[in-house]
């Protein structure tokens, strides 16, 4: 490569007009020596050959099994290799599959430019869930909320969280109680909070509902994926008459890393090819 370039750069020096050297090392190039003061250019026609050299390629697969099946397809034991990297907290998983990645001899580097990403998509459940996460709602948007995710509640036997149909008897009391004024809250021997609701005219008429402080979600993590427990705080605010109310879901990052950690065993053990947890093209 040196040695053409001198080459060109001479016959640039004698001649006054564009000089074309031929292709080396058997790549379909063609390279053109121009006088001083010009730019020296590498032409590529490999795109008009029948077909390309090697292989090369970009693709998002968007499940699991394509990814693998991709990675099979194309890869080798030896020369590709699947990286992973996950912010549980952020809610990010993402992997990378370098079809011709280096192998262990020294001797035969690649190009690393033929890679298959996958980012799983998470469930619809999951998406809700987490994305309500923390987020203060009037009485009315609560129950709403609990209400269309009814379904997702669970009750684990000898745990004492309420059922769905307990969560959907709170969430019918909300509704109720929304016009009302609150008055006061008194923390219940069994953990739960009873709440007492009064007419803005008629501080005799009490209106009470019982609140749990705990509850639990079962829900898959990804898409078409097998469900996980994930448990939930119930929390209050009361301001001016008026009360808010969210959930804190408890360390549901760690339900996410036990989710991803299931789905790498997946991938590890179909495509067997090497697993590392980093950035494979780190700047």
């Amino acid at each position: 490569m040196d040695q053409n370039k001198n080459l060109a750069e001479t016959l640039a020096q004698e001649m006054k007009a564009p000089v074309e050297v031929a292709a080396v090392d058997h790549i379909p190039a063609r390279r053109v020596a121009l006088p001083p003061g010009w730019t020296l250019q590498q032409l590529d026609h490999e795109k008009y050959l029948p077909a390309p050299l090697r292989k090369r390629a970009t693709v998002r697969l968007l499940d699991a099994d394509s990814f693998i099946d991709y990675v099979k397809r194309h890869g080798s034991l030896t020369d590709s290799t699947v990286w992973g990297k996950a912010d549980y907290q952020a809610g990010k998983v993402d992997f990378v599959g370098i079809i011709n990645d280096h192998g262990e001899d020294d001797s035969k580097p690649e190009w690393r430019d033929h890679t298959a990403r996958f980012s799983p998509e998470f469930s619809e459940e999951w998406r809700r869930w987490f994305g309500g996460n923390r987020k203060p709602m009037s009485q009315a948007e609560f129950a709403a909320f609990i209400e269309e995710n009814l379904k997702d509640i669970a009750s684990p036997d000898g745990v004492g969280l309420p059922t769905g149909a307990q969560m959907l008897e709170m969430a019918l009391s909300f509704e109720a109680n929304q016009d009302m004024r609150f008055k006061s809250a008194i923390r219940l021997s069994n953990g739960g909070v009873q709440m007492s609701f009064v007419q803005d005219d008629d501080d005799q008429t009490l209106q009470k509902m019982q609140l749990f402080e705990r509850f639990a979600i079962g829900i898959p993590i990804f898409w078409n994926g097998d469900a996980y427990r994930v448990d939930a705080r119930l929390r209050y605010r009361a301001r001016d008459g008026k009360v808010s109310f969210w959930y804190e879901l408890i360390r549901q990052d760690k339900t996410l890393e036990a989710a991803t950690t299931t789905l790498i065993a997946t991938i590890r053990e179909k495509t067997g090819t090497p697993f590392f947890f980093g950035e494979p093209f780190a700047q």
